[in-house]
């Protein structure tokens, strides 16, 4: 490790750490909105997956990076930790890992003139120390940008590549309206469909309300519960939830459509000062059988708000390939990032 590397502290508590200088750092990085302070906050008093401790790194007085850590156990809900790989794991095994599975963009957060590769060798050795005494097999990071700077210094560092899904993104900032970037769609047949079903769902009395995450996230919260145990992953959404989604709101935006008074589709957004993540998702699909599409459902008012608060990205989350590459939304590929301890 050189000379002038910067000192670590190590706390247990998000209550620990100075928000501000936390913040700091989070807005030099211009991190996605799973770093905030009210993110980790929240995730930290009402995780959504089981986790023995919670660890913050924090390198530098004042910080240049600060990382997130949870030693959670290898047998996931949704299959994204037990389906890696991983080399002699067995049922019952930890792992440290930065960020959760519910995070899709991870990162290391620092200020860009900071990260270096002796700063991505310093995190890892920090992870290193912290997974020891622990006592898990492995550290790791989830979800990282296969093209990104943090997957070549990783890399660098030696960690395993192991692949795990694609994340769905669009720069929007060509489009002055919603109707601009559906008019870019290439295929003439996915714009067709894209404003069909609009058409439909609009003659059958659809409404889209933005509703206040802390008091009205219920029906969202229940649909978005109700599909993800459709797709068979039930536990990926815990019975608390929704109190998750009330800690973090200030960070959250909902956006509920109706049709004919009945919940049709639901999103819960996070924002942060570049990004508008398309986060969980729910749709009837029962119910929006007679529409060609539901998906568009869903995303049209995200492309609305995404412009309308002049963000310069759409991040449409993970799963639903068909339907996100058909609407022009482009594939990012992700990796964990993994090592022995």
């Amino acid at each position: 490790m050189p000379d002038h590397a910067p000192e670590i502290s190590v706390y247990s508590s998000i209550d620990e750490v100075d928000q501000d200088q936390w913040s700091a750092v989070i807005r030099a990085a211009t991190a996605p909105a799973f770093y905030d302070y009210a993110f980790v906050r929240a995730y930290e008093r009402v995780p959504l997956q089981h986790t023995e401790s919670f660890i913050y790194l924090i390198f530098g007085d004042p910080p240049v990076a600060v990382l997130p850590a949870y030693v959670q156990g290898t047998d996931d809900p949704a299959g994204y930790i037990s389906g890696l790989g991983l080399p002699d794991r067995r049922p019952g095994d930890r792992i440290l890992m930065t960020h959760v599975t519910h995070c899709y963009d991870t990162l290391i957060p620092a200020r860009p003139e900071c990260l270096t590769q002796e700063l991505a060798d310093q995190v890892c050795a920090a992870l290193a120390d912290v997974a020891r005494q622990s006592r898990v097999k492995w550290f790791a990071f989830l979800n990282v940008d296969g093209t990104g700077t943090t997957a070549s210094r990783l890399t660098a560092a030696g960690l395993m590549k192991f692949a795990m899904n694609t994340r769905f993104s669009k720069d929007v900032t060509a489009y002055p309206s919603a109707e601009d970037y559906v008019a870019d769609i290439p295929s003439s047949k996915a714009r067709r469909k894209f404003r069909t079903s609009l058409h439909q769902a609009s003659r059958a009395g659809m409404t889209v309300s933005a509703l206040d995450p802390v008091r009205e996230a219920a029906g969202a919260v229940d649909l978005c519960r109700r599909t993800t145990a459709r797709h068979g992953t039930a536990g990926y959404y815990p019975d608390h939830f929704g109190e998750f989604i009330a800690l973090a709101g200030e960070l959250v935006n909902i956006t509920e459509v109706r049709i004919g008074g009945r919940l049709a589709s639901a999103a819960i957004s996070l924002c942060d000062a570049t990004r508008f993540h398309l986060w969980a998702g729910g749709i009837d699909y029962e119910f929006t059988r007679g529409i060609d599409s539901s998906f568009p459902l869903m995303l049209r008012p995200a492309i609305e708000e995404t412009i309308r608060t002049r963000r310069t990205t759409l991040e449409a989350g993970r799963s639903n390939a068909r339907a996100k590459l058909r609407f022009r939304l482009e594939p990012i590929p992700l990796f964990a990032f993994v090592c022995r301890a």
